[in-house]
This record gives structure tokens, C-alpha cells and sequence, in this order.
């Protein structure tokens, strides 16, 4: 089973609404880093820490292999991050 674009676009939608305190409209063209704090939470615990390990083990869980993920991912957009790690999941 693999994971298409618009699936995980999905998915990064979806984890992105369960971190959204500042009440920011999630779309395709949300930026990462309006939702997600590497200074919240408790040490290596922060929102963009747990997103990231929650869609790693979503390609994983379908049969993908760990992506790269870009060095600027939360500022990237859901459809560029989406974009970006399906083409390094294989």
C-alpha cells in the first residue's frame, strides 16, 4: 500500500489540526511553522518534533522507506512538504 500526495497531504492536514492553538486555517497552502513550535512542549517533546515522528510513521505504517526530510521543512507548505517527502519515501 502506498500513500498518494493528496492522501498525505491529508494525514499532515489532519496532525496539523490536532497542534493548532493559534487558530490558523489549515489548507494545502498552510505554512508548517504557523502551526508548529520547536519551543513548545518539554525538551525534544515539542509540536514539531511529534508531528515529524507521526508522519514518518505514517509512510512507514504504507510500506514506504524514511523519507529525507527537507532541511527547511517548517517552512515549507503542507503541499510542498507532501511533495517533497513522497519523492524521497520511494
Amino acid at each position: 500500500m502506498s500513500v498518494t500526495a493528496a492522501q498525505l497531504r491529508a494525514v499532515i492536514k489532519y496532525h496539523l489540526k490536532n497542534f493548532n492553538d493559534e487558530g490558523v486555517t489549515i489548507s494545502d497552502d498552510t505554512t508548517l511553522s504557523d502551526v508548529l513550535d520547536p519551543d513548545d512542549g518539554f525538551g525534544a517533546a515539542n509540536s514539531q518534533a511529534i508531528f515529524k515522528a507521526a508522519i514518518r510513521w505514517t509512510l512507514w505504517n504504507a510500506d514506504h522507506d524514511d523519507p529525507t526530510w527537507p532541511n527547511n521543512w517548517p517552512s515549507e507548505t503542507v503541499a510542498e512538504l507532501a511533495d517533497a517527502l513522497l519523492a524521497t519515501a520511494g
